[in-house]
């Protein structure tokens, strides 16, 4: 396995980039995650999320940083408390790339087209340097030097981990089960979770292990019948369970209540920590798996939740919920189901209130439902 100094030494930045260039002011900031200064670890963390990951992208300075990163885990001089947040860091890159490689590859650029992309990267003429980014050749680049590199790299990557999956620190033991999901997807090593939820210290990790061991394609169906509702709905979560009556049933029970699933955690699980947040995250998946003959058992969360729902909230609260009602619009005889959504729809006045300009009518008008109140009143 490398070790950060190997790897600073051994790459040519001067052949990566990230965000904002060339990568070649990565090192300098690199060597600060080994400093005794908060303020300079702090500049290093903010650079690695600014520039060589920017907004779910990964870039060809990504690669070395990260392989950077992973041979610092278990440096002593490392201050502990940035050890999550580094296999955070981890974590996130691989995700990112998971979803890059999805795209069709564009071919391998030769030696040529290669010099000629890096050297329009770091032209000092502003526009070549802005223009390269729209360049077919900036594309393959992108796919292959970062994507598919970081993918190759995944299995050392999960060997830096693979120690803190039982280290003594339970933030980090969380990160690192992350970690290691995310970099099994992308070509690692499925780590083995089976069982483990059980003997976390607390609910975030038990969550997060039974989140991971979902998403690398192990069987939660034990964890559907936990005494911890959380851990329930977190079993119900993996892309095993779809299919499952049962899971959809802890699905909808977590989603019956507006606040308790956004309750839950006080530091919450990756799969979480993003806009939709833990319940409508839920309730999305829970519409998913619902087709036309499901809509009766969504019917009283929809009943729970229009009430409470303002129309701010409406299209993700409630969105989800009419689309897999009215999957193919408004019939000419709607179901007594369906009615049931229209009747609880046009009874709540919180979603009606400024639901034009927050794009609520929008949404019913795309499923063709009416974006009057009265019209679905009458049409319930």
């Amino acid at each position: 396995m490398s070790t950060g100094n190997d790897v600073l030494t051994a790459t040519d930045w001067k052949r990566t980039f990230h965000a904002y260039g060339l990568g070649t002011d990565v090192p300098e900031h690199l060597s600060l995650l080994l400093s005794a200064d908060p303020a300079d670890r702090d500049r290093a963390l903010g650079h690695l999320y600014s520039a060589v990951i920017h907004q779910g992208s990964v870039y060809s300075a990504t690669v070395p940083a990260a392989r950077f990163v992973a041979g610092t885990l278990s440096d002593p001089r490392l201050d502990a408390g940035l050890r999550p947040r580094l296999l955070g860091f981890l974590r996130d890159a691989a995700e990112a790339v998971a979803g890059h490689l999805a795209e069709p590859a564009p071919p391998v650029l030769p030696g040529p087209e290669r010099e000629r992309v890096y050297a329009a990267i770091g032209s000092e003429d502003e526009d070549e340097a802005i223009d390269i980014w729209e360049d077919e050749a900036f594309d393959s680049l992108m796919y292959h030097d970062a994507g598919v590199a970081l993918r190759d790299a995944a299995a050392e990557l999960y060997a830096a981990v693979h120690p803190h999956l039982t280290g003594p620190d339970g933030a980090t033991r969380i990160r690192a089960v992350e970690a290691a999901g995310a970099l099994a997807r992308l070509g690692g090593r499925a780590p083995d979770l089976s069982g483990a939820a059980d003997t976390a210290e607390t609910r975030e990790e038990g969550a997060v292990i039974v989140l991971v061991l979902g998403e690398t394609g192990g069987d939660t169906a034990e964890f559907l019948a936990h005494a911890d509702p959380a851990i329930r709905a977190c079993a119900a979560l993996a892309p095993g369970q779809r299919g499952n009556p049962a899971a959809l049933t802890e699905l909808l029970d977590a989603v019956r209540d507006p606040g308790e699933a956004e309750a839950w955690f006080a530091d919450r699980p990756a799969r979480f920590q993003g806009r939709d947040g833990v319940r409508v995250t839920l309730l999305r998946e829970a519409a998913r798996r619902c087709g036309p003959d499901d809509a009766e058992r969504m019917l009283p969360v929809f009943r729970a939740l229009a009430p409470l729902t303002p129309a701010s909230g409406a299209r993700a609260d409630l969105g989800p919920m009419l689309e897999a009602a009215f999957p193919g619009g408004v019939p000419a005889a709607p179901s007594q189901a369906q009615r049931g959504y229209l009747r609880a729809l046009a009874d709540a006045s919180p979603p009606w209130t400024g639901a034009r300009v927050t794009g609520f009518t929008a949404l019913l008008e795309g499923l063709g439902l009416p974006a009057e109140r009265d019209a679905v009143r009458a049409l319930a």
